[in-house]
């Protein structure tokens, strides 16, 4: 990341707002968002959305094109930020499989109760705390660069949400 812009994202980071964080059961979740990049497999998405309906979830799909949405600071531009949904979510999940600023705006801009997503094991600490309440790390094979699945991350999540106590 570029020192300006990790500088700028690292302000805006400690800028927001405290909020409180709730661990909810998955079986007292009634709505969720999910983040993702577009133009990955949308269709893959769409299955997700309607397998959570299916749970009784209401879903809402927020999907971005890191070229278009984010702008030279990697900050959400703002028609891309005017269509973000303004209720509130029992779970935001990002299911972004590579790390960009914009996701991070993204995820600090909608309003959940719990947010979780991927762990990047090359990107600092610092950058990726307090705004997921929950990050998984998913294996990868040593010497390979990390290729990682979206269902992958929604079903990691979704097993640790299972086995909280409510």
């Amino acid at each position: 990341m570029d020192k300006l812009n990790t500088w700028i994202y690292r302000y805006f980071k400690q800028r927001q707002p405290q909020r409180e964080v709730l661990f909810p059961n998955y079986s007292k979740v009634r709505s969720i968002v999910m983040v993702y990049e577009q133009g990955k497999d949308d269709k893959q998405f769409a299955l997700l959305a309607k397998r959570l309906e299916r749970d009784g979830v209401m879903v809402e799909v927020v999907g971005y094109e890191p070229k278009k949405d984010f702008n030279f600071f990697g900050r959400v531009r703002e028609q891309a930020m005017q269509s973000l949904p303004t209720q509130r979510f029992d779970l935001l999940l990002d299911l972004s499989t590579h790390f960009y600023l914009g996701t991070q705006y993204i995820t600090m801009a909608i309003d959940a109760t719990f947010k979780a997503g991927l762990r990047f094991p090359d990107v600092p600490e610092q950058d990726q705390q307090g705004i997921l309440d929950m990050m998984v790390s998913l294996p990868t094979r040593e010497g390979q660069t990390a290729e990682y699945d979206p269902e992958q991350i929604a079903e990691q999540v979704i097993h640790y949400m299972k086995m909280i106590n409510a």
